[in-house]
């Protein structure tokens, strides 16, 4: 499996996968505390059906074998059309907070919680 494929199952699954794109940034606060321009941090829906950051969103056409298609409307009907290259994605991994847990993410990975 390519990394195409792998990077279009993870948004597909539709878990909210939090992404950046190589290239688009945005005027936020960064992971050392300081506001200037960092690579701005994409969400997927639930369903898998739209992409979105912040306030700006917008539906998914289709899932393609290189790349994403997006569509949205303005506030005036204007159809807007948008495509992101998987090649251009990176994934991010979000930390999981278990309190007392003190591990690496791959033994947290493997984790079995008995009740």
């Amino acid at each position: 499996m390519n990394k195409n494929n792998i990077i279009q199952d993870q948004l597909r699954l539709g878990k909210e996968t939090k992404f950046t794109v190589k290239g688009i940034d945005g005027y936020r606060r960064g992971d050392d505390g300081e506001y200037g321009m960092n690579p701005k941090i994409f969400k997927v829906s639930k369903g898998g059906d739209s992409i979105y950051a912040e306030f700006d969103g917008m539906n998914v056409t289709k899932w393609g074998p290189t790349c994403v298609t997006l569509y949205t409307f303005d506030m005036l009907g204007k159809k807007s059309v948008g495509k992101i290259n998987y090649k251009d994605i990176t994934i991010l991994n979000e930390t999981k907070d278990i309190p007392g847990f003190e591990g690496t993410l791959e033994a947290l990975n493997e984790l079995t919680i008995l009740k």
